[in-house]
């Protein structure tokens, strides 16, 4: 089974499962971020968390104790995820599902990623977490041409601008409602790209930053 929790301070989830979970959740993942729906890039973005959960697996990352006593105490290999970033890359997953033929284990994992994502986001702030899990449901999708590092940037800012925990969590609403490329803060970002783009010589999609990510707390 999976097993998810907020991270103390709000910064994202923490996702724990033996290794034979973990690794069909990869596969899945694989299987709907290939999909010709998505471009090349946000399939890239969405196989983010297809290497997130490969190393969760091969017990790169961390490791937890669950269970009360010798009988169902288990070992559980998992990961830490952005909120920004798990929450828009599962609602991709779900938006290339509608797309392509799907089995019940695809299903099945889908299922499962996005009810620990549900139940973690409820946990820490139930009014928050309902006014996200309401905009998974309803996320239709980004165009071919959708400038994906505008969800890093915006990540950034929800991680270092404010104060860590329940106040950062808070801006969680904000951040996921800028994603929507008709809003103000992503129609800014795309102008700004683009120009750069155009001096470069490249596509949006490649300018990238580059910069190492300060420590903060998770």
């Amino acid at each position: 089974m999976l097993i998810a929790e907020p991270t103390k301070y709000g910064a994202g989830v923490s996702i724990y499962g033996d290794y034979w979970d973990l690794n069909e959740l990869h596969e899945t993942i694989h299987y709907l971020a290939e999909a010709n729906s998505l471009s090349h890039h946000l399939s890239d973005f969405v196989l983010g968390l297809a290497y997130d959960i490969r190393h969760a697996f091969q017990r790169d990352r961390k490791e937890k104790t669950f269970g009360h006593d010798e009988y169902d105490k288990v070992k559980y290999r998992g990961v830490d995820i952005l909120w920004p970033i798990i929450i828009v890359q599962t609602a991709l997953l779900r938006w290339s599902a509608g797309f392509m033929p799907t089995n019940k284990t695809h299903q099945a994992n889908l299922y499962k990623l996005e009810s620990c994502i549900e139940i973690s986001l409820n946990s820490y702030d139930p009014d928050i977490g309902c006014y996200c899990v309401d905009w998974l449901s309803k996320f239709s999708g980004f165009s071919k041409n959708y400038i994906v590092s505008f969800v890093s940037h915006c990540t950034k800012k929800y991680i270092y601008e404010g104060k860590a925990g329940k106040a950062r969590f808070r801006k969680l609403p904000f951040i996921l409602d800028s994603f929507f490329p008709l809003s103000k803060e992503y129609r800014e970002y795309e102008e700004s790209i683009i120009k750069i783009a155009s001096q470069k010589k490249c596509d949006p999609n490649e300018i990238q930053d580059i910069s190492e990510w300060p420590e903060f707390r998770w």
